[in-house]
């Protein structure tokens, strides 16, 4: 019964220039209700063989609904990952790479915004929501999408 609910916290939201939706992982049915209709979809995934198997699923699944997207690594770690390889080799854009730490790990737990504990991320997100914002709205309708 999600992809109901979904549509209807959709029409709920209010008038703004930036509406986020938080869908769940995945390519079901509630992650396709979460992004029709969107300007653009940010993928967040982990340097995981499993995160990994499951960016490429969402990204074939966005692909064929011909939404833009971005990729956001959590715990990302300085060595080379398979994910980074794999956006590369994709030309898939990474927005940014959120530190594998501990303190945000901490601060999730508590329930805690990551920039209360760790002030140093805000410059990180402040970047993310730039990169998004510059990505401006989509010039295509769904109907458009669909009819492709």
């Amino acid at each position: 019964m999600s992809p109901p609910l979904i549509r209807q916290v959709k029409e709920a939201a209010p008038p703004a220039s930036l509406v986020i939706i938080d869908s769940p992982p995945g390519t079901t049915c509630p992650v396709v209700e979460s992004v029709r209709g969107v300007d653009y979809v940010i993928l967040v995934t982990e340097p995981t063989p499993f995160g990994l198997h499951d960016l490429k699923m969402a990204v074939d699944l966005l692909r064929v609904l011909g939404h833009r997207f971005g990729v956001v690594i959590n715990r990302a770690r300085e060595a080379e990952s398979l994910t980074n390889r794999y956006c590369e080799e994709e030309g898939i854009d990474v927005l940014a790479r959120i530190p594998d730490d501990r303190r945000v790990a901490e601060a999730y737990s508590r329930g805690e915004l990551i920039c209360g504990v760790a002030p140093a991320y805000e410059s990180l997100f402040a970047a993310l929501l730039a990169k998004v914002e510059s990505q401006g709205p989509s010039k295509r309708s769904l109907a458009e999408v669909v009819e492709r």
